[in-house]
This record gives C-alpha cells, structure tokens and sequence, in this order.
C-alpha cells in the first residue's frame, strides 16, 4: 500500500483527494497560494465529509440543527486533519495544517455580537464592503483545492459540486512535503442551473449570488448573516445555497445524462 493509500484508509472520510501543490500554486492568487504557508509544500491532501440531509430539507425551520450539523463536521474534519498531520511527520515529513477555523464558542461574549449586528447595515456601503470581501476571502480555498484534486466543480453557487454528494460537503487540507500523486480537475458538467432553474441563486436572501457564477459578494452575505446572530457566536448558519443545489440528487443527474 501506497503512502496515499494509507492515508486515505486512515482517514477514513466520505471524501480523500490529493492536489498537486506546485500545478495548485500556479493557478492562485497572490497570498492564497500554498508556498504562502509552507516553502517546500509538494502535495495538497484533502480530506472531505457528507453533511446530513433532512436538517439542511428543513432550512430555514431546521437552521439550528444545520448549525449544528455544519460545526461537528468541521470539527470531525479538524481532528482528523491533526492526526493525519502527526502520521506523515512521524514518518519524516513536514506538514502544515489548514483547518476550518470558525469555531463556535470561541467568543461567548453578546456584547460585541450586538453591536456588530446593529452596524450590520454598514457592510454593504461601496467603501466598507471592498475592505468586507478582501477580509472574507479564505487563505487557502478548500474549494478550489478540492476541484484541483479531481473532487468535484465550482458550481454557479461559488461551492464545491462533488459527483455523489453535491454542495452537501465540507472539506480541511494538509500541505505537506511528501510527494503523493495528484488527481486532475474534472471535465465540468455537474452543475445545470437551466436544469434546476438556478435554484441556488433564486433561494439566496441575501442575493449574494448571480446566474453568471461571479463572486458571491461575501459582504451581502455577512449582512444576512448578523441579522441572524454572529456565526461562531450566538448566530446559525443560512445553508439555503447548499440546501438547494440538486446535484445530490441521482435523479437530477440521470435528467443530466
């Protein structure tokens, strides 16, 4: 068995790819690039888990169960990535973690949660929501990675489409010095938004998303979000963009095929 193999068999996630760092580093942007976090990064493992269904078919009744559902994957996803990391490095390899960092119960303070949620109308004045979506755009996109990996498509909705699991997914990544094969972006062709009638643009309250697939504007989306409570604070997730995307479904891909 391979190294990739052991890996993946010692993960044991819904979802095991590895992205090629140096084919990766040439694609991103300036500060969101592997060498950016670790010099000598040769390989990107991703590791990848299903969220459950009938809290996000519930939204927006069941936002709290998604919630909950949304911070035990990504802490599920955290513990696995640490002891993945501490596998390759007792084996001579260096490694750098990136982890899912909104984490709740970090700040349990309410205080600045309400002021943060009565400013929540500033997010979006042009000055102010410039400065929002540089802040809000991840060091390293664990989408992105994942597409390079061969997991899945970027979708009109900005997230990741996997073949089996649609956006219903979420993933952490290690970067590491071991040379592991890479898998290779997919042929695009999961997402059919004349199919489903871009479900997942129509459904957002915020109107963060648009038919053409450009940027979510994050600032839109963080407005609707502190109108429903900081998120890693007292707040819950939206999950209307996930909850609507069919891609999961087998008979919205038979349709396709």
């Amino acid at each position: 068995m391979d190294l990739a193999e052991e890996l993946k068999e010692r993960a044991d996630m819904d979802l095991f790819g590895v992205a090629d760092a140096e084919v990766y580093e040439a694609k991103a942007p300036p500060n969101h690039r592997p060498s950016d976090f670790m010099k000598d990064a040769r390989s990107i493992v991703l590791i990848g888990t299903r969220l459950l269904d009938l809290p996000l078919d519930g939204i927006p009744e069941t936002r709290t169960e998604y919630t909950v559902n949304f911070h035990m994957s990504n802490t599920h996803l955290n513990h696995t990535l640490f002891e993945l990391g501490s596998y390759l490095q007792a084996r001579g390899h260096k490694v750098f973690p990136i982890p899912y960092l909104e984490m709740p119960g970090w700040n349990l303070e309410k205080g600045s949660a309400g002021m943060l949620k009565a400013l929540r109308h500033l997010v979006t004045l042009p000055r102010i929501h410039d400065v929002v979506m540089a802040a809000l755009w991840e060091n390293l996109s664990f989408r992105h990675m994942a597409a390079e990996a061969g997991l899945g498509e970027i979708g009109v909705n900005n997230l990741l489409l996997t073949p089996e699991h649609g956006a219903r997914v979420r993933f952490v990544a290690l970067l590491t010095d071991a040379d592991l094969p890479g898998g290779k972006p997919l042929e695009p062709g999961l997402c059919q938004p004349e199919q489903c009638d871009y479900a997942c643009v129509k459904a957002c309250p915020a109107n963060a998303l648009s038919e053409d697939g450009s940027a979510t504007d994050k600032a839109a989306c963080l407005k609707y979000y502190i109108k429903l409570g900081l998120p890693g604070m007292s707040g819950v997730r939206c999950g209307l963009c996930v909850a609507e995307c069919p891609v999961y479904k087998a008979s919205f891909r038979e349709k396709k095929e």
